[in-house]
């Protein structure tokens, strides 16, 4: 695998580690809002008991409320946007959980000026809601957890903790650790096995080669923008296909369409994207092709020839071949059209060059 698409593959692993993980955000957020309203309410009604930090548990209070608010609302702005999805969540979600572990601190720090204890119920329930409802990558979990676990244990010893406290603490930070990574990294792995099957539906179970699926969406993909200059898109079909299932049986057929596959392949997999359309039809769109189109075509046909020589069976096709740089201005989908109308052409001549005329080819 290149780098390129490496980098390509990573993306659409960590898009789906982040469209999971919007949804279990938002219940979390939801959740969060409708508690804080709550203890909102709950402090005008027992205003007595926060004493002299009052207004500062307010405060905290309002200040989730907003957060989870404003978080619910990037969810539905970003929508279904994928791209500015994956934008917005990669620096928010570590954000997000820095301030619940800030806010978790600030409720056990108040609590201790109030009972003289430090009891860490909030910090436990906001470490194990993080990994729950935001994607972190396990280092980062692991950075700031250990930052707001060595914050709690310097106000239990303020507190004048014990032994036993410190025991408990380390423990729990334990706990904290392997729970937290272990679930993110299960997120991980379900998006790399999600993506992997994902991957699999893209690709010809017999040739190997990009499938019809991933030629349409790369179609839709090359609509967005202006096509480069340099891209070429070449229409390819086997001859003589049907004669070979004929006389030697579909084995000799099915080995005449890998092989088929494999030279288109070797002559231009490295120069951008091979498709396998149909039965035995073939595209491919370069973006970088190192060699005009007639230098690469002939040595398509060479690689044919070498084929041949190899498996014992005639191998030839008729392809037709555009450059965006041809049709200035126009999209991929024209370009389509006229490559499939030259491989037509040169379709018909070898039938009536070789006397098999058995289909009628036209432009489309």
């Amino acid at each position: 695998m290149g780098t390129k698409d490496a980098a390509s593959r990573k993306n659409r692993i960590l898009i789906s580690i982040y469209s999971s993980s919007i949804r279990l955000s938002l219940i979390a957020l939801s959740l969060a809002a409708v508690l804080e309203i709550f203890m909102l309410v709950y402090s005008f009604a027992n205003s007595e008991m926060y004493g002299p930090y009052l207004w500062k548990y307010r405060g905290l209070y309002f200040s989730l409320l907003t957060v989870a608010v404003a978080a619910m609302a990037l969810s539905c702005y970003v929508g279904k946007d994928v791209p500015r999805r994956f934008k917005a969540l990669n620096y928010a979600s570590p954000l997000y959980a820095a301030f619940l572990f800030a806010w978790a601190l600030a409720i056990t720090y108040f609590d201790y000026h109030i009972t003289g204890t430090v009891d860490p119920t909030v910090f436990m329930t906001f470490s194990l809601i993080v990994p729950l409802s935001a994607f972190l990558f396990p280092s980062v979990y692991a950075v700031i957890v250990t930052a707001a676990n060595a914050i709690l244990l310097y106000l239990t010893l303020s507190a004048g903790g014990g032994v036993g406290q410190l025991i408990n603490s380390f423990i729990f930070f334990i706990f904290q650790i392997v729970l937290g990574i272990s679930f993110l990294q299960l997120k991980i792995n379900l998006a790399e096995r999600m993506v992997a099957e994902q991957e699999k539906a893209r690709f010809d179970v017999m040739t190997g080669s990009l499938n019809r699926r991933s030629y349409e969406e790369d179609l839709q993909s090359y609509l967005a923008a202006p096509l480069p200059e340099n891209l070429t898109y070449i229409a390819i079909d086997i001859n003589g296909l049907k004669d070979i299932n004929d006389q030697y049986g579909h084995d000799a057929g099915d080995k005449m369409i890998i092989g088929a596959a494999r030279c288109i392949e070797q002559c231009f997999g490295d120069k951008g994207r091979v498709y396998r359309i149909g039965g035995d039809e073939y595209a491919a769109i370069l973006t970088s092709p190192q060699a005009g189109p007639e230098e690469l075509l002939n040595a398509f046909e060479e690689s044919m020839r070498d084929w041949s020589d190899r498996s014992g069976i005639q191998l030839t096709a008729s392809f037709g071949c555009v450059t965006a740089s041809e049709l200035p201005g126009k999209d991929i989908s024209v370009l389509a059209k006229e490559a499939d109308a030259r491989m037509y052409e040169r379709k018909a001549l070898y039938y009536q060059l070789t006397g098999r005329d058995r289909r009628r080819y036209m432009r489309k």
